[in-house]
């Protein structure tokens, strides 16, 4: 998990600095609005796609091929979703829709930090 956290204060570091500065604003609903979200949260989930893909060759030799195609196939999906997200959010800034965008934001970090606990796992076959 140190890996994880590692990579991950950093992805952190920008909203740390959005919230501060629309708080300082008073621009509390741009906090949740903000693109940010779908654009970080399509970063972090190609970003685990790469790290997988990158690793499954030379690290995971046992690994299941099938089983990779799935979690390719349900990362690319997600992706999908991510974009989507974010052209609604320039689109329609006002919608509920935008609202989400750090509820996807929360689901890729999930995603990243099972990726991580995946690979611990994977190295130790």
């Amino acid at each position: 998990m140190k890996k994880f956290f590692s990579n991950y204060i950093f992805i952190l570091i920008p909203f740390v600095v959005l919230i501060v500065t629309k708080g300082v604003v008073a621009q509390f609903q741009g906090v949740f609005t903000s693109t940010d979200w779908s654009i970080a949260s399509f970063m972090i989930i190609a970003q685990c796609m790469s790290f997988i893909i990158t690793n499954s060759q030379k690290s995971y030799p046992n690994l299941n091929k099938y089983g990779l195609n799935i979690f390719i196939g349900i990362t690319i999906i997600f992706l999908i979703l991510c974009i989507g997200v974010y052209a609604y959010s320039l689109y329609n800034p006002s919608s509920n829709i935008a609202y989400g965008q750090p509820l996807m934001f929360l689901i890729s970090s999930i995603w990243m930090m099972g990726v991580y606990k995946a690979d611990d796992y994977l190295r130790k076959l």
